[in-house]
């Protein structure tokens, strides 16, 4: 339930974040003040300062986070995921449609909303509902399978290592730091940086290395082994294999689920962590039978 309140409060903190970046970076675009808000007919007729406008934007993102948020995690039900999503969408089009409207304008008073501010919020409030839709009903993984564990000594030091990823991640990455190279000159240097470190996040997380060691599980991400998860051998409550699709965790890479989260590369056979705490990290590997019975071998080992 903690994963399913953190996709309850995510959207509308995603949903500020271009009018904030826009309102920070346009600089001599804007007036001074700006609009702050439009009368029935679509004209201005509330002013303030941008940064005061920023900062009110951030804050409403931030208390919006925080209802859903709580919301999702008393009620558990993908509606309310939902719910934020499409909430978070219209509010950030017409929140971003505001900012816009003063852009190259001397006199805030001669802003109105674009014509596109509405169409663009009912797609933007559809698509999110739709996604926070098909977050997946529970992380826990059908059907794992136990596998018998290895022998291992009091003192026998061992490791198992395998490397994942996908190469269409990769690619995907470096078109959208090329795409946000583009944009940064083009349209503005803000939406230009924010699509880049979109970019950069999805190459930086589209390869990693899998290790088990005596100090338990370890996934690196990356070609600097940064950021990485671990769960320590005393953490671990059992270590199996599961067939699993990218669908049960709502897509590929790194994925936070209700009840886990998932390094998900492909289809097939995974390496399933379950902690001591319920929650799972479930990460598609080659070989994952030989990693699991290594690691029930560890934890057995620290129990005796």
């Amino acid at each position: 339930m903690k994963a399913r309140a953190v996709l309850g409060g995510a959207p509308h903190l995603v949903a500020v974040t271009p009018a904030i970046v826009l309102l920070a970076t346009a600089g001599a675009r804007l007036p001074d003040p700006v609009a702050t808000h439009f009368g029935p007919a679509g004209h201005a007729d509330q002013f303030t300062d941008r940064w005061t406008l920023a900062l009110i934007t951030a804050a409403l993102g931030v208390g919006m986070a925080a209802i859903f948020a709580v919301v999702s995690h008393r009620s558990g039900a993908r509606w309310t995921v939902a719910a934020s999503g499409a909430t978070a969408g219209w509010l950030g089009a017409v929140l971003f449609a505001c900012a816009a409207a003063n852009l190259d304008l001397t006199d805030a008073s001669a802003a109105s909303l674009p014509a596109w501010t509405f169409p663009l919020a009912v797609v933007a409030a559809g698509a999110a509902s739709l996604i926070g839709f098909a977050v997946p009903k529970a992380a826990a993984v059908a059907g794992p399978r136990s596998v018998p564990t290895m022998e291992l000594g009091a003192t026998e030091q061992v490791s198992w290592s395998r490397s994942v990823g996908a190469w269409w991640l990769v690619l995907l990455g470096g078109s959208l730091i090329a795409a946000g190279a583009a944009l940064g000159v083009l349209v503005r240097p803000g939406v230009g940086l924010a699509v880049g470190v979109a970019g950069a996040l999805a190459a930086l997380l589209a390869t990693g290395r899998v290790t088990v060691d005596r100090r338990g599980l370890t996934v690196a991400f990356g070609p600097f082994g940064w950021p990485r998860i671990r769960v320590a051998a005393a953490e671990i409550a059992a270590a199996e294999v599961a067939d699993v699709k990218p669908t049960q965790f709502g897509g590929w890479g790194y994925r936070i689920v209700p009840g886990g989260r998932g390094v998900i590369f492909r289809s097939g056979e995974a390496l399933v962590v379950t902690r001591r705490s319920g929650s799972q990290l479930t990460v598609t590997v080659d070989d994952p039978a030989t990693a699991a019975a290594l690691l029930g071998a560890i934890s057995d080992r620290r129990e005796r």
